[in-house]
Order: C-alpha cells, then structure tokens, then sequence
C-alpha cells in the first residue's frame, strides 16, 4: 500500500486517497495524544501571557482597553490563534511546532485559513460544550483524531523524533 505522505515537507500531494493507514506509517502518529496535550498547555501559556500582557497595557492606560479585553476574552483570543498559526505556511501552533507535529488536510495538503478557522471553531464550541467529552474519541480512533479534526476533514502527524518518518524542511 504506497503512502500519501511525502518524504519532503514542501513535496507535493496527489491529493487522492485518505491518509497513510497507521499500520503501513506507524510513525506519523506515535505519541500523538500526550504530544497534543502538551502543546495545548504551551498554546495556553502562550495566550495567558498575551492577555496579561493586554491587562498590563489595560492598567498602564487607565483602564482604556477594558471593553476591548473583555470582548476578546475566551473564545475569540484563541479562535484568531488557532487559525493565524494553523492556517499558516507552518501549518501548526507554536506549541505544536515546539513538539513536532503539524496539521494536514485529509488529502495531505496544508490547511488554509478558512478550514484552520471552521477546526478552531469546532474544537472551541465542542470541547466547552460537552464538558471535555469529545476528546475520549481520540484514543479509540486509528489516527489519533478528534471530533473537530473529523468533521473539519484534518489529521494531524507527528513529523519529529526517531519513530517518525523524516521529513525535511524547506
């Protein structure tokens, strides 16, 4: 069974198919679930200290940007997160670069802003909606995804560490 996966990042995809089968390229999804947990802490740290840093400048300012901050408090900070980083050449966030991983369509290509927003928007109203549920889904599935990674069509690949397919960069 041939691989829909390049040997090059920037390699082109055939755009047929689904994604490699886990057990023909186990690489590409060993370590995926503790790998996204912790770039979803790193992610959180991040936003923590960019709405921080806004209460700083909210402070320092008098109060000026208060209604500012509160209407992009939650979920529309890290919706705009989300789909900057994911809907960018690299194709991940910062926390999910720092741990190797990056998301694709489901065709193999890099997802553009408009299917990283409708991802970003999943996970935001379903994670909160069914208190964290949606999530148990991913261990039983075959490729580690999520509900929102299902219904956005994306699958995300660990491209980093011995057990990976190496995967060179531009």
């Amino acid at each position: 069974m041939s691989s829909n996966l390049p040997d090059r990042m920037d390699a082109a995809f055939d755009g047929t198919g689904a994604p490699p089968d886990p057990m023909d390229r186990p690489g590409y999804y060993e370590g995926l679930l503790w790998r996204r947990s912790l770039a979803f802490c790193v992610d959180a740290a991040v936003m923590f200290a960019a709405v921080m840093a806004l209460w700083l400048i909210n402070f320092l300012t008098f109060f000026i940007f208060t209604a500012l901050i509160l209407f992009f408090w939650a979920a529309p900070l890290f919706v705009a997160y989300d789909t900057a980083t994911v809907g960018s050449s690299g194709s991940a966030t910062l926390g999910m670069r720092l741990l190797g991983l990056q998301v694709r369509t489901w065709d193999g290509q890099k997802p553009g802003y408009l299917q990283a927003f409708i991802s970003s928007c999943l996970f935001w109203f379903l994670v909160p909606f069914t208190g964290g549920l949606i999530l148990i889904v991913a261990p039983f599935s075959d490729r580690r995804r999520h509900v929102h990674d299902m219904l956005s069509g994306t699958v995300v690949i660990n491209t980093s560490g011995e057990t990976a397919p190496r995967i060179s960069g531009r």
